[in-house]
């Protein structure tokens, strides 16, 4: 593994020098061959933050994705933590989300939360699942949204668990926004009962 070349990559991009830092970072990934190394390198990467918001499709498919689908395979803590906190760059590789049926991070949070439920885990997915209220309401009073669609009775009965396991995750703080979301799915379901 020639990580020399990743300074390089780095340095390219800084310099606006886009044909060079894609060609760098090729040359990166081609020389990331023994699989300790790979670990060890995504690991570190990962760890110090050495990644950005998205993570660059090369880097993320050859490197990281592979070492952090290894662990989720195992049921490793970390690797599922970080298949959730790389999800943008995960949804932007659909060959790769669907080797993980196309879970969320709300659900992947959930699996790091099952095996280490810890301060920081539950922080990451009361905030996953406030979020993902907060996408379904935002067509509200039109409907409620299940995904990208318009929310079933039974899809509504899943958000309803949802709130109550929500509320478990938190302590309080959300319990306004909680309580509103809850009427909205309880009055949506009604219409959709009433229309059946």
């Amino acid at each position: 593994m020639k990580t020399e070349l990743y300074q390089r990559y780095l340095a390219h991009r800084t310099a606006g020098r886009k044909r060079d830092a894609s060609d760098t970072i090729r040359e990166f990934v081609a020389s990331c061959t023994g699989p300790q190394d790979r670990q060890e390198w995504v690991r570190q990467f990962l760890e110090d933050g050495g990644h950005e918001h998205r993570i660059r499709h090369e880097v993320y498919e050859s490197l990281v994705f592979p070492v952090l689908l290894d662990g989720y395979v195992r049921r490793d803590f970390w690797s599922i933590y970080w298949l959730a906190k790389t999800a943008s760059s995960l949804y932007a590789a659909s060959s790769l989300h669907a080797q993980l049926e196309y879970k969320a991070e709300r659900q992947l949070f959930r699996e790091a939360f099952e095996l280490q439920p810890t301060s920081e885990i539950r922080r990451c997915l009361l905030e996953a699942y406030l979020a993902e209220f907060s996408h379904c309401q935002h067509e509200w009073p039109a409907g409620i949204l299940y995904g990208m669609d318009g929310a079933t009775i039974d899809d509504c009965a899943d958000l309803l668990q949802d709130v109550d396991f929500v509320r478990s995750l938190d302590d309080g703080a959300n319990e306004h926004f909680l309580k509103e979301f809850e009427e909205r799915v309880h009055t949506y379901r009604e219409r959709l009962t009433r229309a059946a």
